[in-house]
């Protein structure tokens, strides 16, 4: 969106209702701004779908956050059309506490980095 390009975005089929939520947030602040909501759109559904837009030249840039099995898959698909694609696999949240930490901070910080997101938390 920051470069002037649209979002089409597919969640995980098991999250539907947070990705609708999500993409009416999105719209609504992309809307606050002057611009059209619609620049913001959520596809649902299963592996085809996301199938589908590894494969689709006129997706020339595909982000995709999940396991290092199925990562792999969408680089190489992704790759075979010369598309670019930026992905985030198989990572929870590791974290190294040094000796000199304050350790009851550094407790309470892994504790809600593991379980506080439910999980979802990319950075």
């Amino acid at each position: 969106l920051v470069c002037g390009n649209s979002l089409v975005w597919k969640g995980a089929p098991s999250t539907s209702l947070t990705s609708i939520a999500v993409t009416k947030i999105i719209a609504d602040v992309v809307e606050k701004n002057g611009h059209d909501g619609a620049l913001v759109s959520l596809v649902c559904g299963g592996t085809e779908i996301g199938a589908a837009m590894t494969e689709d030249r006129r997706v020339p840039l595909l982000s995709f956050t999940g396991s290092t099995e199925v990562g792999r898959h969408v680089g190489e698909r992704v790759q075979a059309r010369f598309g670019q694609h930026i992905l985030e696999l198989g990572g929870n949240n590791a974290l190294i506490v040094m000796d000199d930490a304050d350790l009851e901070m550094a407790t309470r910080s892994v504790l809600f980095a593991a379980v506080g997101t439910v999980g979802q938390r990319c950075t």
